[in-house]
């Protein structure tokens, strides 16, 4: 393995060991890897010089001699001989040490599965083929990552969004958090003069904040931006309570310059101009949309930036009372020629802002300033220092040609560096991780990551955006469709998730967006087209088939109704005829009735033997002839009073239908009648 991988799992378990209980000290710690460096060397006797380098090849560890020396003076004196320089051991006085170097390759080995895994990420997503070259590229990506090195490194982004789709997994996070707890102890180790002094900060130093801090403490810029600035703040003020300088202030202040200041009162009269209509809100200024936020009119604005002011100077956060014109030349890093060479030398892949560098140039000489050029100091000693998280303004401060000398301590340094170096010399363990910085978890510096990255992007998106659409290259359309887009974009750190990484990574390796968008958006629209068209004729094909559906259904249900009707009719016409025909028996039988004295006496006269009878018997006979005349008129009486004439009159007609041949007639007619009268009573279907 390479140092670099080795100074990984060296680090890692240097935290591990630290948060056992099996050690009471760094330098106990410190003691155990020097002996298993050794032991694997076999180089028993070595002087400091050498003991750095063996740790170095061993670990990866660039370790001060310094600092190896208190460790061999103080830890392994029961051990160590020395003479002339040269520390000679006895290892056979140790009480088994624990095999660093083993423990160490247990977890080069996990970390190895985890740089495997992050491989296979980077070739899915940029869709190439890995070789050993670019693993191992991507493995010094990874660790300058892990130790905050390199902010320009090709495969940050994808480094970040695969911590990040691993946010679910513990081992994954312990793994990396590990490491990171690792390096606060090690940088803290190679930054102190002296390891055994730990547990307090003696030294004056007053801290000058930039634009973001000043917000980032009022929450202005989001919620983990806000916490990482408590953090910040709350070792700030546990300094503070436990020292005091000579004159009996507090030994850590909080400030910051007039350039500051004016920064912030333009950006507090650019949302004034904002909510006058004068300029639109970049969806990317979160403080400016958290200033805006609540506020009705311009007065709203004017209140907030007052409480601002209030709210610094409750925090003991004050203005530092000095004007540029009072920096002495002597102590002045402005130079016109430096500017230029650093816009020269700044590359492609770095925007250089002339104006910007000036101002920083100008907070670099005031601390410069009042450090009195003294800038080659241990940190804790250095009494004067710029935090800021521009990338920019970083790059500038760590530039040689600035700070002048590579042993300078920078004339700015970021928030998690003052955390770093305040948690170690404070001498905070790892145990309770509720309590940890928020800037000690590499999730949360992977989400800064993809945030910062996704704001740039954003940015110059939305620039574009603006410029296109004032050219009449964009309609109106497009640019508020294009604009919705942008403001959905997760920008600051909390709104990053597992959920979201992988569009905010397909956006930020996207580098014709706007191209593509409108290319899609005009595909999607004949897509919708297209589908609208096939989805009216679907439903116009669907309406007919139902229609038809509908009309087989109801023909269905015609022709059972017809069916039911005949038989319905039948049935009727089957009562109906039963009751004709007895009314005409009925009416036959009432004319025979009625007929038959008339009969009988036409009879009598017709029929000789009667006729003879009837002579035979002389008078007799009219009583015969008066009953078939009383028993006629009874039978007329009858037929008004006995006899029912509406059947008999039922029966006459039928008898006249008969005679007229109109049976067949009268059939269809009735059977017509009875089918409506069912189609008429029968409740809809």
């Amino acid at each position: 393995m390479t140092n670099n991988n080795n100074l990984l799992a060296s680090v890692a378990l240097f935290g591990e060991l630290y948060n056992s209980e099996k050690y009471s000290s760094l330098t106990d710690i410190l003691s155990d890897y020097i002996i298993a460096a050794v032991t694997l060397d076999k180089r028993f006797s070595v002087n400091s010089t050498e003991l750095k380098d063996l740790l170095f090849n061993t670990y990866g560890f660039i370790i001060p001699e310094s600092v190896i020396r208190t460790t061999l003076k103080n830890r392994l004196k029961d051990c160590v001989n020395k003479e002339n320089e040269i520390y000679h051991f006895n290892l056979s006085k140790l009480k088994n040490p624990i095999n660093t170097v083993e423990e160490v390759e247990k977890i080069a080995e996990k970390q190895e599965s985890i740089l495997n895994a992050l491989c296979e990420y980077i070739s899915s997503k940029r869709k190439i083929s890995i070789n050993e070259t670019d693993k191992e590229r991507i493995r010094n990506n990874l660790s300058n990552y892990l130790m905050d090195n390199g902010h320009f490194e090709e495969y940050n982004d994808l480094i970040s969004a695969f911590i990040i789709s691993n946010e679910k997994s513990n081992d994954f996070n312990e793994t990396l958090d590990s490491i990171k707890e690792g390096l606060v102890l090690y940088q803290g180790i190679c930054f102190s003069e002296d390891i055994s002094q730990l547990g307090s900060w003696q030294n004056e130093l007053t801290v000058y904040l930039s634009t973001e801090h000043l917000f980032n403490c009022v929450g202005y810029n989001g919620s983990i931006f806000k916490e990482i600035f408590n953090d910040f703040y709350n070792l700030v003020k546990e300094i503070n309570r436990a020292s005091k300088n000579s004159k009996g202030n507090q030994i850590i202040n909080l400030k910051y310059f007039d350039e500051t200041k004016k920064e912030v009162d333009e950006f507090f009269q650019s949302a004034e101009s904002i909510k006058k209509g004068y300029k639109r809100l970049d969806p990317t200024k979160n403080a400016m949309k958290s200033i805006l936020d609540g506020c009705k009119d311009v007065n709203d604005v004017k209140l907030k930036q007052v409480n601002f002011y209030i709210e610094l100077k409750k925090l003991g956060i004050l203005i530092q009372e000095y004007s540029y014109s009072s920096v002495k030349n002597e102590y002045n890093v402005v130079d016109e020629n430096i500017i230029q060479e650093l816009k020269k030398n700044s590359g492609k892949n770095r925007f250089f802002d002339e104006d910007y560098c000036w101002q920083c140039l100008r907070i670099f000489s005031k601390i410069n300033y009042f450090r009195r050029g003294v800038n080659n100091l241990p940190f804790e000693k250095i009494k004067h220092i710029y935090i800021t998280e521009n990338n920019f303004a970083k790059y500038l401060a760590h530039n040689n040609k600035v700070k002048f000398n590579d042993t300078d301590i920078s004339f700015a340094k970021d928030i998690d560096y003052i955390i770093t170096r305040f948690w170690f010399k404070l001498k905070k363990g790892f145990n309770n991780k509720t309590n940890l910085p928020k800037t000690f978890f590499v999730l949360t510096k992977a989400k800064i990551v993809i945030a910062s990255r996704l704001n740039n992007s954003v940015s110059k998106c939305y620039d574009k955006l603006q410029k296109e659409y004032k050219s009449g290259k964009l309609n109106e359309e497009q640019a508020i469709e294009l604009n919705r887009v942008y403001k959905e974009k997760p920008i600051v750190p909390e709104q990053i998730s597992m959920d979201n990484i992988d569009d905010s990574l397909n956006f930020l390796e996207n580098d014709s967006f706007i191209e593509d968008f409108l290319r899609e958006k005009t595909r999607k629209e004949s897509e919708y087209k297209k589908a609208i068209i096939e989805k009216s004729e679907l439903e116009k094909e669907l309406e007919y088939y139902k229609q038809k559906e509908k009309e087989e259904e109801q023909n269905k249900i015609s022709v059972q109704i017809e069916n039911e009707s005949i038989e319905y009719a039948n049935i009727l016409w089957g009562k109906f005829k039963k009751h004709k025909f007895s009314s005409l028996l009925y009416t036959i039988y009432v004319f025979l009735l009625t007929s038959l004295p008339v009969i009988i006496g036409f009879l009598l006269k017709i029929i000789e033997p009667f006729n003879l009878w009837m002579i035979s018997i002389g008078k007799y006979q009219l009583i015969i002839w008066a009953i078939l005349l009383l028993v006629f008129v009874l039978e007329i009486f009858g037929r008004a009073y006995i006899f029912d004439k509406e059947k008999i009159r039922d029966g006459w007609c039928f008898i006249k239908v008969l005679l007229r041949l109109r049976y067949s007639a009268l059939k269809d007619e009735k059977i017509n009648e009875f089918k409506f009268e069912y189609k008429t009573l029968k409740p809809s279907r």
